[in-house]
Order: structure tokens, then C-alpha cells, then sequence
């Protein structure tokens, strides 16, 4: 699905991105971990061709990112931003909306496709709702339901992509846990997801490989059993971090060490 070639992105000498090489299959859901300043953002912005490499290629099914038709690109590939400012007083339901912009499909089946994953992010009650009244949690909602709009499908999800910053921001526990689920369900219809995430044991249980970046540098990436372990994460965070399994899951948790 991507190939990242020897990437790279600069400003003023200073790397943000530096020589970053690695292949995400198809099909795979992958987080993305890191100190702050790590450079997540940052790869996240020239997967999805926001911004442009210094160095290097991104290569999406074995095409250059620059090479892509926009229109071509917007219908298997949907983003969600670390930061959504909307200050035009849009309903819930148009914005929604706004994510079935590249398809030419009917008013009748955007206005059902729109309204299944309104109900799916339990905004139902909000649809008619000015967008700038909404709470932080509730706008994040109503994004995540907008980008999964554009990537829509009534059969597989196969060959199509999904691009998440920090798509917990502003969630309570009961709406993580809700999208979670969404999104595994997504994947298992085929759906490639890659999303940046600051909770270590989200990455964990919800991840089939972790990319693991400090200093704008690849540390690691793999597998989630065989990279998440007491001296990768103490290599990446320079805190020493307590792994147990979890009885409920079967896999790796995390808890903080206390200072003695």
C-alpha cells in the first residue's frame, strides 16, 4: 500500500523528517509513537501529501504521492488533521457531507451513507447542530465521521486508506473505546489505517505494527510482539515503564515506574 523511500523533510538545516525507509502492507492497521517534537506529525503530513519532501519518496500502490490525481486520490484516501478549525456555522450534517465531495453518487445515497456514520459516532441527536456549538469531543466526532464518509463503502475496504493524527483528542474513555471498535471493524473489511497515537497501550492493543520515532529519526518498526518491550520503550521515552500482560486482551500493557 506505501513504500516510504529514503524520506526526508527539512526547514532551515533542521530535520524534522530524517531518512526514513519502510513498506506498510495493505490491510494493516499501524501506529505511530514518539516522543513530542518526534517528527509524527510531521510523516503523517508527507504520507498524505500535505507538505513536500526534501529528500525521498512516498509511494502509495507503487505511485508517487505528486503523481496522484487529486480527485483520483480523494476517493481511496481520507485524512484526518492533528487540527480542525471551522469557524462558518455549517450543521453537523454538512460537514459530514463534505467528505462525499470526490464521488459522484446521488443526494439520496450521500444522505444515507452520511447519516449510518452519524448514528455509528453516536451524534445522531446533534445532526442539525451548528458545528461551532459543539463541545471539543463532539467536533471530533463529527470529523472522524466526515473523513470515514469519503472512504465509504457499501462491500470491501480493500485497497483503501486511512490517515489519523490523534484521532482520540477530546474523546472521553466511553468514545475511544467506541472508535476503536469502529475502526476495527473497518479493518476487517479490508481497511488500511495508520494513525499517530500518544497512548502507548491504545498503539498496543489496537495495532498490528508500531513505528516507533525520536529525534526525526525511524528507531524502530515491526511487529507489535516483537518491538514493544521494557528496552525499546525506555530507548524512546527515557522512562522506565512497567510491561505486564493483560489477562483480559492477552496482550502487553504499560504502567509508569514511581520515583523512590
Amino acid at each position: 500500500m506505501i513504500k516510504l523511500d529514503e524520506l526526508s523533510y527539512s526547514i532551515d538545516g533542521k530535520y524534522l523528517v530524517d531518512d526514513i525507509s519502510l513498506n506498510i502492507n495493505n490491510g494493516s492497521v499501524t501506529s505511530i509513537i514518539g516522543p513530542n517534537g518526534s517528527g509524527k506529525s510531521t510523516l503523517i503530513k508527507l504520507i498524505s501529501n500535505e507538505l513536500e519532501p526534501s529528500k525521498g519518496y512516498v509511494f502509495l500502490k507503487g505511485i508517487k504521492n505528486e503523481s496522484w490525481d487529486k480527485r483520483d486520490l480523494a476517493r481511496f484516501r481520507s485524512v484526518l488533521t492533528q487540527a480542525n478549525y471551522l469557524s462558518f456555522p455549517f450543521s453537523v450534517i454538512d460537514i459530514v457531507k463534505m467528505g462525499r465531495f470526490p464521488f459522484e453518487s446521488t443526494k439520496e445515497d450521500n444522505d444515507d451513507i452520511c447519516i449510518k456514520l452519524i448514528k455509528m459516532l453516536d451524534l445522531e441527536s446533534h445532526i442539525n447542530q451548528n458545528y461551532v456549538t459543539l463541545s471539543g469531543g463532539e467536533k471530533q466526532r463529527v470529523q472522524l465521521a466526515r473523513v470515514l464518509a469519503q472512504i465509504w463503502s457499501s462491500e470491501s475496504y480493500d485497497d483503501k486508506l486511512l490517515i489519523l493524527d490523534e484521532p482520540t483528542s477530546f474523546l472521553d474513555i466511553n468514545h475511544q473505546c467506541s472508535l476503536f471498535n469502529l475502526l476495527k471493524d473497518f479493518n476487517n473489511k479490508g481497511l488500511t489505517i495508520i494513525m499517530v497515537l500518544h497512548d502507548i497501550n491504545q498503539a498496543i492493543q489496537y495495532s498490528d505494527k508500531i513505528i516507533m520515532l525520536k529525534e526525526s529519526k525511524l528507531i524502530n518498526y515491526g511487529d507489535v510482539k516483537e518491538i514493544i518491550n521494557s528496552e525499546s520503550l525506555e530507548k524512546l521515552f527515557n522512562i522506565k515503564l512497567d510491561l505486564f500482560t493483560n489477562k483480559n486482551t492477552g496482550k502487553t500493557n504499560i504502567s509508569f515506574i514511581e520515583n523512590e
